[in-house]
């Protein structure tokens, strides 16, 4: 076999394995491809024609061998020469098997292709067409506009004149407005006394009234203020041609702004209806408990579950329950209930409750508890801790009490609830006020005078009941002197402590009548007689045998 046979058949082998390789890379995949059923298109981003700042169509196809970004740069660059050449610029169109072709001076110029339209939008060749012309015949006589020098002078001509009216009646409504804000000041100085003598005076002074009361008058004046700004620049925008397409959308931003507030507010509207429905059942239910409860508070309703103390309370409690339960019921009917910032805003103050409602929801607990079991109530007098002194209020939150010295001291009821309470006048009612002073007396007078003479300074003192009568307890025997309790009754417990000065005063007279010392002896040694009391002085005067 010759060396050129050899090479021969070597090269046709490498041939052939080469194939061999490459149809095993190209096949293979597609036979796999074939096998699972799927394709791998290609994904194609929609590009927009736009000319002269003004949209013309959305190319969402290929068209040959070029993805939409590329045939909408190359439509625009077409376009742009049609333009720089001259000529009428006459749009037609001509039907193709694939889809519209646009013509512009007998040059075609795009196509729009069946896939250009977007079937979820309800839109199908024609119509995409149709906006495309429109677009594009205006987009045309813009260019033909931003050429003419004499029109755009005529448009800056027409935004100055747009801005000196805008101007002018921007500043008439200042002016307008200074005008009546004046007006309404010295409305509010000339009853200034009225205002301040009410809840102006506390929250915001005279001054203060008198500027609030313009505030929804300068509000208005901004918006409208706002809405001028906004025509202004929509007009001026609407001049030029470059800049036309801006003013139409925000023109139309506008417009869809009111459209949608409008018809929110139609939406709006029978929700709303059913709210003042709730609020008004609401207030009707209301005005009727507070009836009944005033009732029951006056005496004239009697019940067996609530009494005279606990009717004012009971009306707040269940009134707040009410209205509760009213604003869980009309909230879903109200605008914008479900969106996400109401949402947000019922997270924020559950939130806020959740961290700061504890210690509020522990005095309110509190407060019905010392309501409800009537431990205290407006007019007794009562010792809470070291206060000492006549209730005038028991709230939800706080008890008011007023002393002795004529202070106004509040105490949480969480305190009062842990504390003990001495409550002076719940008994005095079935027999009055026990109180009791003590005085120490050496062994060498006899308790029988000392007795007699406490009891003469009870009857000397006013305002004690004689019914249980004084009465005097040796109350210890100590080591040097005896220690004598005077027990007596009083008929007000609120004059506790003027009864016993008068008392306490009354005893040092008796005692000095009658040459007896109030002392508590101590010896320091024993004395030389004992100390004891001879029968012979045992009935000294006052004292009867």
């Amino acid at each position: 076999m010759s060396r050129r046979l050899v090479c021969a058949i070597r090269n046709t082998g490498i041939t052939s394995l080469f194939a061999i390789v490459l149809a095993v890379l190209v096949l293979v995949p597609v036979r796999a491809l074939a096998e699972t059923g799927e394709e791998d298109p290609q994904i194609l981003e929609p590009a927009e024609l736009t000319l002269a700042n003004r949209q013309i169509f959305t190319m969402r196809s290929a068209g040959v061998a070029a993805s939409p970004e590329i045939r909408a740069r190359t439509v625009h660059e077409n376009l742009i020469s049609l333009v720089q050449r001259g000529g009428p610029l006459e749009v037609t169109t001509r039907t193709l098997p694939e889809g519209i072709a646009v013509v512009v001076d007998q040059t075609l110029v795009f196509r729009v292709l069946k896939e250009d339209a977007n079937p979820e939008l309800g839109e199908d060749v024609q119509l995409v067409t149709d906006a495309a012309v429109h677009n594009l015949r205006t987009a045309l006589a813009e260019m033909r506009e931003l050429r003419d020098s004499r029109r755009l002078l005529q448009a800056a001509g027409y935004a100055l004149l747009a801005t000196l009216v805008i101007g002018g009646l921007m500043w008439a409504l200042w002016r307008g407005y200074a005008a009546l804000a004046r007006r309404i000041r010295d409305l509010v100085t000339r009853r200034a006394e009225q205002l301040s003598s009410g809840w102006g005076r506390h929250v915001a002074g005279r001054v203060g009234v008198t500027n609030l009361a313009t505030v929804p008058l300068r509000l208005l004046a901004w918006l409208l203020t706002l809405l001028l700004a906004y025509e202004w620049l929509t007009l001026v925008l609407g001049f030029f041609p470059y800049t036309r397409p801006w003013s139409e959308r925000l023109l139309g931003r506008l417009l869809d702004a009111l459209g949608r507030f409008g018809s929110g507010i139609l939406e709006a509207i029978p929700g709303l209806l059913f709210v003042v429905l709730i609020f008004f059942v609401t207030r009707f239910l209301v005005r009727v408990m507070r009836v009944f409860f005033e009732g029951i508070q006056a005496g004239r309703v009697e019940v067996g579950w609530v009494d005279e103390a606990t009717a004012r309370p009971t009306e707040r409690l269940l009134t707040a329950i009410i209205w509760l339960f009213a604003l869980v019921a009309a909230y879903p009917y109200l605008p914008g209930s479900g969106s996400e910032a109401f949402k947000g805003i019922g997270v924020f103050v559950g939130l806020m409750l959740s961290i700061g409602a504890s210690g509020i929801v522990n005095q309110a607990v509190s407060g019905l508890m010392l309501m409800y079991t009537r431990a205290l109530r407006p007019g007794e007098f009562v010792q809470i801790g070291e206060t000492e002194g006549t209730v005038t209020s028991v709230g939800f939150l706080n008890t008011q009490i007023e002393t002795l010295r004529h202070e106004l001291i509040n105490i949480p009821n969480a305190v009062i609830a842990s504390s003990v309470t001495r409550n002076y006048s719940r008994l005095a009612r079935d027999g009055g006020l026990r109180i009791a002073t003590k005085v120490t007396i050496g062994y060498d007078t006899p308790w029988r005078q000392v007795q007699a003479m406490l009891l003469t300074a009870a009857d000397r003192t006013a305002g004690l009941a004689r019914d249980p009568a004084p009465k005097v307890l040796q109350t210890a025997l100590q080591d040097f002197y005896v220690e004598y309790t005077l027990l007596v009754t009083l008929q007000d417990p609120s004059k506790k402590y003027l009864a016993l000065s008068e008392l306490n005063a009354n005893i040092q007279d008796a005692f000095n009548e009658h040459g007896v010392q109030i002392m508590s002896p101590n010896y320091e040694a024993d004395p030389a007689a004992p100390k004891i009391v001879p029968r012979e002085k045992w009935f000294e005067p006052p004292a009867a045998p």
